[in-house]
């Protein structure tokens, strides 16, 4: 059901002037990356993704902002914010999870994802945001899951596969 970790490392990196062969498709609740060739999922944790562009990360400390996680809309393909925080006196390469329109965190990129995700950032490209897995406003959530890439690719991922295409495998 999911594409084999292993193979070309370039797998999911689009060819010059080609949209990315990977579209969101619902999966238990959430969103998850489709290969659009196969049908087959792709493990959020693919190495191959960051080298597409692709960002993915469960979002941590979700505990010490309550309130914030609350009353915010994590729904799976809501947009989220990532800021960079380099007064951060924890972690100057920190990142920062916010609802799109929250004025306070919902919690932080993990420290190793962290690193290169801020540099990436701190560099120029835009990366725009979106849940993975979360829940709506005023429903506990434990977990959130976090997609980011440049805009146009957000764009392309969340769009609708064409009806030509293979069916997701979890649908045979």
């Amino acid at each position: 059901m999911y594409v084999p970790s292993d193979g070309p490392a370039d797998r999911f990196v689009p060819a010059p002037g080609c949209l990315h062969r990977l579209h969101l498709v619902e999966y238990a609740g959430g969103l998850r990356l489709c290969e659009d060739e196969t049908g087959l999922l792709v493990g959020p944790t693919d190495r191959r993704l960051q080298r597409a562009g692709l960002y993915v990360t469960n979002v941590r400390g979700l505990n010490y902002y309550p309130e914030a996680v609350h009353r915010a809309d994590l729904s799976p393909g809501r947009p989220l914010r990532l800021v960079r925080e380099p007064d951060n006196p924890h972690d100057p390469l920190a990142v920062a999870v916010y609802p799109n329109y929250g004025k306070e965190p919902i919690g932080y990129v993990n420290r190793q994802k962290a690193r290169h995700w801020s540099k990436v950032i701190a560099d120029g490209t835009r990366l725009t945001a979106v849940s993975l897995r979360g829940t709506g406003p005023g429903e506990n959530c434990d977990a959130v899951a976090v997609l980011a890439a440049a805009p146009e690719v957000v764009a392309h991922l969340m769009s609708p596969r064409s009806a030509d295409l293979p069916r997701p495998a979890y649908l045979h």
